[in-house]
């Protein structure tokens, strides 16, 4: 999941957990009290390599394939199935941009596939992709860094100084003319630390987490010097060197320029006209296994289209897994502008986001749609509540909400591991992926009745 959308960049989602230490909203542009949007990434190394045989190679193949099989099994959602597919995806982050999430992508088209869908590898590109590492150097050290969004790329070295929180108290009485900042994260948003240090004279700075783990950021402003953020655990040699006036050096690659990512589309066949979508995001955040957010949410995707597909497919019936929702709801937006451009919007979205870990069904929407959900699940003795999201959050239905597509989104609403290595599948209940399934299949069929009406 990720925060909602700023000027410049949109973040994920975080249901009820803002208070949680690995906060569930997507990084946006500060640390001030209303707008604290840290995601903990971890400490674990991403993997770039295939962890396993069932997925595919990684080279994307954009285009459109036809399907090769018949979906097996009940038409009903299943746990177990769901539950497989989660522990599959979330054997290595899908990070968008990476060979990770070209192996799933093609993983997901090829279940779609076997399912009897005809499916599409959506390649799009986006801007201003956060998820760029660099390095710091410190005592010959050499420390993984993420570069902020905003930030330029290059290479620059001088002395450490510590300047606190970047505040005028934290600047008092520091030379920064030609050095490179250390400042804690915390108080002040990150263009505002920014500002105070460049108009100080640094060539450079480096923010260190106050929290477990890393953390990425969004500076909403073009900087003229890199800027970096390095975890709480790697930050504490980062401010020994600057407490002590030591050299240090930062290495940041640009955050500009075109990140390629892929949608995976599945319709009944090429020539169908989408009159409901059900998707959700199967991209993560670097070192997490995402199986909560959102192999959980993919997974379910998966199963209701098998399920759907059992009878025989539903004309208007259309599934999507997006990419780079980590990054700013990307994926969807650039499905979104594709059907508006086409004139071919869907009637209904149904979003599924955080699917694996909860005490019960949650769901989120403002309209009609949503109260027929939750009325829907009690109809089937499954109890649903309606929920929101917190302030600076948001999923991919928002794309579709502000091309005016009522949406529903189902979550189960606990992030308490997301982006974070503890984001495993041993932690996903298949009875709460099953509920959650079986209240979006009576949705969705509830949707189809609504469409074949006119």
């Amino acid at each position: 999941m990720r925060p909602a959308s700023l000027a410049v960049l949109t973040v994920s989602l975080s249901l009820v957990a803002v208070a949680l230490g690995v906060i569930a909203v997507r990084v946006l542009s500060g640390d001030s009290p209303a707008e604290n949007t840290a995601f903990a990434l971890a400490t674990a190394t991403p993997q770039d390599t295939p962890t396993t045989e069932a997925l595919a190679s990684p080279t994307p193949t954009p285009g459109i394939s036809g399907p090769t099989g018949t979906a097996a099994g009940p038409a009903e959602h299943e746990g177990a199935r769901a539950l497989a597919i989660v522990q599959e995806l979330a054997k290595e982050p899908r990070v968008s941009g990476t060979a990770g999430e070209v192996r799933a992508a093609e993983y997901i088209s090829g279940l779609f596939r076997s399912y009897g869908y005809t499916t599409e590898l959506m390649q799009f590109e986006f801007d201003g992709d956060r998820f760029r590492a660099g390095e710091v150097s410190v005592s010959g050290r050499a420390i993984e860094a993420l570069t902020l969004a905003g930030s330029p790329g290059g290479k620059v070295q001088g002395t450490a100084v510590y300047v606190g929180l970047a505040d005028a108290a934290g600047l008092a009485g520091k030379d920064l003319k030609g050095k490179v900042a250390v400042a804690d994260r915390g108080t002040l948003n990150f263009v505002d630390k920014y500002g105070n240090v460049k108009d100080a004279g640094a060539i450079g700075l480096v923010l260190v987490n106050n929290r477990p783990g890393p953390f990425s950021g969004n500076l909403t402003t073009l900087a003229a010097f890199p800027v970096v953020s390095v975890s709480q655990e790697d930050g504490a040699a980062v401010l020994e060197a600057a407490k002590a006036g030591q050299p240090i050096a930062i290495d940041a690659p640009s955050t500009a320029g075109l990140t390629k990512a892929l949608n995976v589309i599945a319709k009944p066949s090429s020539s169908s006209e989408c009159k409901i979508l059900v998707g959700g995001h199967f991209d993560s955040v670097p070192s997490a296994p995402g199986a909560n957010d959102n192999a959980s949410g993919t997974a379910n995707v998966l199963e209701l289209a098998r399920a759907a597909a059992a009878d025989g497919l539903d004309d208007g019936l259309c599934f999507a897994s997006f990419g780079a929702e980590e990054s700013g709801l990307y994926g969807s937006k650039a499905l979104v502008a594709r059907m508006q451009a086409e004139g071919a919007l869907p009637r209904f979205m149904v979003n599924l986001d955080v699917t694996g870990i909860g005490k019960g069904v949650e769901v989120i929407g403002e309209g009609q749609l949503a109260r027929d959900a939750i009325a829907r699940a009690a109809a089937i003795g499954i109890p649903a509540v309606a929920s929101q999201l917190p302030a600076n959050s948001g999923s991919d239905h928002q794309s579709f909400n502000d091309a005016g597509v009522p949406t529903v989104f189902f979550t189960s609403g606990d992030f308490s591991t997301i982006h974070s290595p503890q984001d495993v599948s041993a932690d996903i209940s298949e009875a709460m992926l099953d509920q959650v399934g079986d209240v979006a299949l009576a949705v969705v069929k509830d949707l189809l009745l609504q469409v074949a009406r006119g």
